[in-house]
């Protein structure tokens, strides 16, 4: 199931359900059909995300045979890491807490997730 972020500054992006759901809980959310991040939500919800994001590559210490079988393959094949998987939803989050006039950020998916 796809998710839809769409913000008031910088326009909208589509992520998998199952790829955001554990960016969602790290920063205090839950997984609704329909959410919102306000603006004073933002930044520290980008914090609660490096967070997560540092704590994930501290539990998964790459293996270092993995990685390089993972060089030999060609660039459209290779594991995508959470923090390029997370880095649309940061950026959204960023801009959007800079903005000068309120802004928010709204998903929408098909159901719960």
């Amino acid at each position: 199931m796809l998710v839809t972020f769409t913000s008031s500054e910088s326009g909208s992006f589509f992520i998998f359900a199952d790829t955001v759901r554990p960016f969602l809980k790290a920063i205090g959310k839950e997984c609704a059909a329909r959410g919102v991040i306000t603006q004073p939500e933002m930044l520290p919800a980008v914090a609660a995300l490096e967070r997560y994001l540092q704590d994930c590559a501290a539990a998964s210490e790459p293996d270092p045979k993995e990685e390089e079988k993972n060089e030999d393959l060609p660039a459209m094949s290779r594991p995508v890491s959470p923090t390029s998987r997370a880095w649309p939803l940061i950026d959204m989050l960023t801009r959007s807490a800079k903005s000068k006039k309120a802004s928010h950020i709204v998903w929408e998916a098909a159901a719960d997730f």
